[in-house]
């Protein structure tokens, strides 16, 4: 397996000037950081690899074990080799990835793989990971423009099929066992023309949320709120907006002044956001409350 060399992890506080500006914390020493997860204390990053081929079957991908503040505990965490792991997910001891063209269960305790299913036949960019119970999955396919329903017990899956259709979908998230996954897309064509909305898991109809097309990527729901992250452009102009539930129609900046290389799938955990910068290879934290 080649290795991934991390640097020495590094601290950056950025204070902006204007009143409405964020404070972050940047983590650095990453090479394409495309996902995040939490459980227990430790924060996982899904690192694609040295070159930002994210459909490359290299074996240069790693899952990255930290501390939340940014310590390194193992920076080779699954024990088997990876490509371009990209959306994670954990649930019941166990870390779900996407890896190009396959889900992966990973023993959290181990790091070792439980079980892996195949998607060549259908995707090539699987992406990111909802868990709806312990048995279902959603899993977005952002090459085919695809949602696929897996059924771990079965080790099978099957396209939802919306009533209309979310150009590059992405970001995935729901509650446990609810009726609603919300869901956004990084657009066609190299365009951002992303939407975002929510498919309701009753009949599959999606309604979207009336904010700008982007390149949108993680997504996340907390105390009411929905979060969703915005490339904007490649380069270090990406942004998380933040809309709540109860009015979607008021939408502000959770990162206001603060812009993002790339923010890719980020987590919450407690009061701290952790998003990826996937352009960059680095990880910023800040506080939403």
């Amino acid at each position: 397996m080649k290795k991934l060399y991390l640097t020495p992890f590094s601290f950056v506080f950025f204070c902006f000037a204007h009143a409405d500006a964020q404070t972050a914390k940047i983590i650095t020493g990453f090479h394409h950081v495309e996902s995040v997860a939490v459980a227990d204390g430790f924060l996982y990053a899904a690192d694609i690899g040295v070159a930002l081929k994210p459909s490359a079957k290299d074996g240069d991908g790693q899952i990255i074990k930290m501390d939340k503040a940014g310590t390194i505990i193992d920076a080779q965490f699954v024990k088997t080799k990876l490509n371009a792991p990209k959306g994670l997910a954990i649930y019941k001891g166990i870390l779900y990835l996407t890896d190009i063209d396959r889900v992966l269960g990973i023993d959290i305790a181990t790091g070792t793989v439980s079980y892996e299913i195949d998607f060549s036949k259908d995707a090539s960019f699987l992406n990111d990971i909802a868990v709806w119970d312990e048995h279902t999955l959603f899993v977005s396919a952002t090459d085919k423009s695809k949602l696929f329903r897996l059924d771990l017990v079965e080790k099978t899956y099957a396209e939802v099929k919306t009533s209309v259709s979310i150009p590059g979908i992405n970001g995935l998230f729901c509650k446990k066992r609810s009726d609603r996954l919300y869901v956004n897309g990084f657009g066609s064509e190299n365009k951002p023309n992303g939407i975002v909305g929510y498919i309701s898991l009753k009949d599959n109809h999606f309604t979207k949320i009336d904010v700008p097309e982007g390149y949108y990527d993680g997504l996340a729901l907390n105390n009411g709120i929905l979060y969703t992250s915005d490339w904007v452009a490649f380069e270090a102009k990406g942004v998380v907006r933040e809309m709540a539930t109860n009015n979607f129609n008021k939408v502000k900046k959770t990162t206001f002044s603060l812009q993002i290389p790339g923010p890719a799938d980020f987590v919450i955990s407690g009061s701290e956001m952790f998003v990826p910068a996937m352009l960059s290879g680095e990880i910023y934290i800040f506080s939403i409350y």
